[in-house]
């Protein structure tokens, strides 16, 4: 009874500070209005989801550079130290 009596003031306070629009307005706002919200909060879930996955291909790739610098480095030294010893083998 408390809980009908509450809503049927606040629906006359409602319907007195803008007699226009009515109660139903407000609701239906109020829909739009969260529904936009959690649009907008998926978008941005998504978007960091996309920045997320960019950045771990990024760190990849500068791995696999390093990587490959790596083993330039190492080929180079193995040609030298083969060098060297043919010199020592003559």
């Amino acid at each position: 009874m408390k809980c009908t009596i509450l809503f049927l003031v606040l629906s006359m306070v409602v319907l007195m500070a803008e007699p226009g629009e009515g109660f139903l307005s407000h609701i239906i706002g109020g829909i739009i209005h969260a529904g936009k919200a959690i649009h907008d909060a998926i978008q941005r879930h998504r978007r960091r989801g996309e920045l997320q996955v960019e950045q771990e291909l990024q760190q990849q790739l500068q791995q696999l550079k390093q990587l490959q610098q790596q083993e330039k480095l190492n080929q180079r030294f193995n040609q030298e130290q083969l060098k060297r010893e043919r010199v020592v083998f003559n």
